[in-house]
């Protein structure tokens, strides 16, 4: 393989792939060594577009050319061209993974193509988005007094704004964060929740430094966000209107390793210290867990490491991967302990066409099998009572709190195919979160399914999933038994 010499990155708009793009992707990284991180999403369109148009491909490689051409033509459909997405679903909650819509019911969105500009070093992109949806919390909380919620909510999801000088880039968005190396479920930040809408730093291309104090980590990328948080009022004495930041770096040191830190805080917020300074502190990790009498909290966090190993080449296409995100600073260093844990395993085969994934997730603390210590449910705090939600929806895997869940998963990509299978126990409540309801929760059993046919230049996606709880009360639409169906059209513009 031949690589091009290294080149300034221009600035452009965020891309997330479909999974039936992130599954090419991979398969491309793993069997072809494209030097690309695929457990940070979303990243830099044209660091995407960089890497393919970067890799040489012997001619006879034809699941890997199918791969890449399959990727480069969703990525110039991103950004050549508007796009409207009609999502008609019943008004029911389930378990979405990695590329699913969140919202438990109706939605329609509307972007645009990029834009582009460039003079000398500084460049700049961006496009507009807007989105008009179902309310995300399919259980609003009864509250005396809580302001009551619009059934249908507008946002900008979609939109950005990049300005792109010395490798890097600065952005003003609203979208979501897929941080992980799993298919179901992200610890920190993953697609059950909506988009962030806020400003951020991320490094403009994902190639190797050509530091020799970088060089080491091979293709690497750091994220580093703030945001307004979304989030109703759920629960008496609220600390309303907090700041969410987030921090991740990814790397690459070896062609089958790919390694993640991560990090998700909580600050500010009505009742909560708040300013620069409060901000400085949380952001360093200072004045966290305090001790009765003690200044109070400056903030909520998480923070972990995540791990993807590939098999060796005469074990065939497959991988194992991990995440650990930690609740609590211990000792004297910001350090995270606690640890809920993901553990998966995945398998291609049929040259590329198929992949299966098995994923355990424990969203519990001290869930790491050689601890001993007694467990209990994270994502959840006396500080910020809302728990680690963002428009009252988890934040972290859609099964919420103090959960334990099975997930396996079947993908066909050639006929675009996804079925999954979910059997668990969920403590608290699936998809949204309200402290004082008693939701559906218990014993968890669901079955999905879902397929794009494409017709006349339009994408077509029907769902079916059926859920079933064995414990709590029915609240809006999160009930004990969901029979969610829906379908998404996609037309481009």
């Amino acid at each position: 393989m031949a690589w091009a010499a290294h080149a300034q990155t221009p600035a452009s708009v965020s891309y997330t792939p479909t999974w039936q793009a992130r599954h090419h992707l991979q398969w491309l990284v793993d069997e072809s060594g494209l030097p690309l991180t695929v457990s940070h999403w979303p990243l830099p369109a044209a660091a995407v577009q960089q890497a393919l148009d970067q890799l040489v491909l012997p001619a006879n490689a034809d699941a890997a050319q199918t791969s890449r051409r399959f990727v480069l033509q969703e990525l110039d459909a991103l950004r050549s061209r508007g796009r409207v997405l009609l999502h008609v679903r019943a008004a029911a909650e389930g378990l979405p993974g990695y590329g699913e819509r969140y919202t438990p019911g109706s939605s329609a969105q509307w972007s645009s193509a990029e834009a582009r500009w460039a003079e000398s070093e500084v460049s700049l992109a961006g496009r507009l988005g807007l989105s008009w949806e179902a309310n995300a919390h399919s259980m609003p909380a009864q509250l005396a007094g809580a302001p009551t919620e619009a059934a249908y909510q507008w946002r900008a999801q979609g939109s950005e704004a990049v300005l792109a000088w010395g490798g890097w880039s600065v952005q003003a968005f609203s979208r979501q964060n897929w941080w992980g190396p799993g298919w179901q479920s992200s610890l920190v930040n993953g697609h059950n929740s909506p988009p962030w809408t806020g400003v951020g730093l991320q490094r403009a291309s994902v190639q190797a430094s050509d530091s020799p104090w970088l060089s080491w980590m091979g293709p690497w990328n750091l994220d580093v966000f703030v945001a307004k948080a979304q989030d109703p009022i759920v629960v008496p004495q609220q600390a309303q209107g907090f700041l969410f930041s987030g921090v991740r770096l990814t790397m690459k040191p070896k062609p089958w390793l790919e390694v993640g830190l991560s990090r998700g805080l909580q600050t500010g917020g009505a009742g909560r210290p708040n300013g620069v300074a409060n901000f400085a502190k949380a952001f360093w990790g200072q004045e966290v867990n305090q001790n009765p009498g003690d200044p109070e909290d400056s903030s909520g966090q998480i923070a972990g490491y995540d791990v993807r190993v590939a098999c060796p080449a005469s074990w065939g296409h497959c991988a194992a991967y991990t995440q650990w995100m930690g609740e609590d600073a211990a000792g004297r260093l910001p350090l995270p302990s606690k640890f809920m844990s993901l553990w998966g395993a995945e398998k291609t085969y049929a040259n590329g066409r198929y992949r299966v994934f098995a994923e355990w997730t424990d969203a519990n603390a001290y869930s790491l099998p050689w601890e001993s210590k007694p467990s209990f449910a994270g994502f959840v705090n006396g500080v910020y009572r809302q728990g680690y939600t963002q428009g009252a929806r988890w934040v972290g895997p859609a099964q919420g709190s103090g959960s334990r869940v099975l997930s396996l998963g079947w993908m066909d990509a050639e006929r675009q195919l996804q079925v999954k299978l979910h059997v668990g126990t969920v403590l608290t409540s699936v998809g949204a979160y309200s402290p004082s309801l008693n939701a559906p929760h218990g014993r968890l059993l669901e079955l999905s399914g879902s397929q794009t046919l494409h017709w006349k230049g339009l994408s077509l996606t029907p769902e079916l999933a059926c859920v079933r709880l064995s414990e709590g009360a029915d609240q809006g639409a999160n009930k004990r038994l969901n029979l969610r169906a829906g379908v998404l059209l996609a037309m481009p513009l």
